[in-house]
């Protein structure tokens, strides 16, 4: 008899773990998130600035104090790699590392609003390694609104609790471990989710324009429909990335890993295993000189300072008051 109940407890928690980890999961929708409200285990994350966040939210959703891509950010570094400071900023909004939780912001913000999604994963939630487990509400703030969703100003204060993360290296990539891919010591597929006009190296926003050796171009902007912001149906998004193999090695990039978190939480979705968001991407792998380019076009420094001059020259010839 006390085996029989120890394997239904085991299924139990199976199941409900096994839910969230299962790809098409990892996006919600209004029904879902309205189903959430008030309950003890699941906190909503308001992604969004102060300002927004205070002039109407979902009930019950706690803010940063300012966007949460910024708050998660690490100033100096430009990375999101300052866990100590995550883990502190997290907890003394309340959150802690057994809950689950949705991520909303504004529909336009897509990609600030996955970069939350993605080092909240990279934290550890939806892995074995901790009980949270992080969600994203495709749509946003507006979303809900169009769907006559309850809003209110007041806001929400949790008790500090605290978050303990309990990292997976695999969901962030290096630029040491992206340079050994592009120099095929090993082996990985590159998606540079990036314009097109960013990765032919016409758009430089580094010290060099171009792409990685051997990366493939597919645009951020190909995963959303252009006016709601919402993510395109699941079998459009399987067609978009029917030529990676689901069992590869992956690592997604833009400029900054901000574009290529919406990539990383749309390969989630279609059942990647192995897929890492490459943290630096490329404005530090652009500026690297020991990093192999295609496409390498550089920035023109003389073509700048000239206009800057011919500027100077224009306002100098203005009639002063």
């Amino acid at each position: 008899m006390r085996r029989s109940g120890f394997i239904v407890l085991f299924l139990i928690v199976f199941l409900a773990s096994a839910s969230v980890s299962r790809g098409m999961d990892l996006a919600v929708d209004t029904a879902f998130v309205a189903g959430k409200l008030g309950k003890l285990d699941w906190i909503l994350l308001d992604a969004r600035d102060a300002d927004d966040y205070n002039n109407g939210h979902i009930p019950g959703a706690v803010n940063l104090g300012r966007r949460a891509d910024i708050a998660l950010r690490d100033p100096a570094e430009k990375a999101y790699t300052i866990v100590p400071k995550i883990e502190q900023t997290l907890g003394d909004a309340g959150i802690a590392d057994d809950k689950h939780i949705i991520i909303y912001g504004k529909a336009a913000d897509v990609y600030r609003n996955t970069v939350s999604f993605w080092i909240i994963e990279y934290l550890g939630c939806n892995s074995p390694q901790l009980k949270c487990t992080v969600q994203y509400y495709d749509g946003g703030f507006e979303r809900w609104q169009d769907e006559n969703g309850k809003i209110e100003k007041e806001k929400t204060v949790l008790p500090a609790s605290s978050f303990k993360a309990n990292i997976v290296p695999s969901r962030l990539a290096t630029t040491a471990q992206v340079k050994a891919v592009a120099t095929r010591k090993e082996k990985a597929i590159i998606i540079d989710t990036r314009t097109e006009a960013e990765y032919k190296g016409y758009d430089i926003r580094a010290l060099r324009g171009g792409h990685i050796p051997g990366a493939r171009n597919i645009s951020v902007q190909k995963n959303y429909d252009s006016e709601s912001y919402r993510m395109r149906p699941i079998e459009e998004l399987a067609g978009l990335y029917k030529d990676i193999p689901k069992n590869a090695s992956v690592i997604v990039h833009c400029q900054t890993s901000t574009r290529s978190s919406y990539t990383y939480l749309v390969l989630r979705m279609l059942g990647y295993k192995h897929i890492a968001n490459y943290n630096d991407s490329w404005r530090v792998y652009g500026s690297d000189l020991s990093c192999p380019v295609e496409n390498e076009q550089w920035f023109d420094f003389f073509q700048i300072n000239q206009a800057i001059k011919e500027l100077k020259e224009i306002q100098n010839s203005l009639p002063h008051q």
